[in-house]
């Protein structure tokens, strides 16, 4: 059974904005990838249903975490 996401983009003020519907997992990442080239917002697929969040681009928190592993010192 093929689900339904909504891509949607995280606004600065921490709004969401619902930028267009996908039906089937197979097509979430591409339709994700080349939204997430169209503006430096984060974007998130979200299944229709649960809520649960599947994937994301332009994560700013995830991308400052991977920053800070590799400036701390190797022990």
């Amino acid at each position: 059974m093929e689900r339904d996401y909504d891509i949607l983009e995280k606004l600065p003020d921490a709004s969401m904005r619902c930028l267009t519907r996908v039906h089937g997992t197979l097509h979430v990442p591409k339709v994700l990838e080349e939204l997430g080239k169209q503006t430096t917002n984060e974007c998130l697929a979200v299944n229709v249903l649960t809520r649960e969040i599947i994937a994301r681009v332009n994560d700013k928190m995830a991308r400052r975490a991977l920053l800070i592993k590799h400036l701390r010192p190797a022990r």
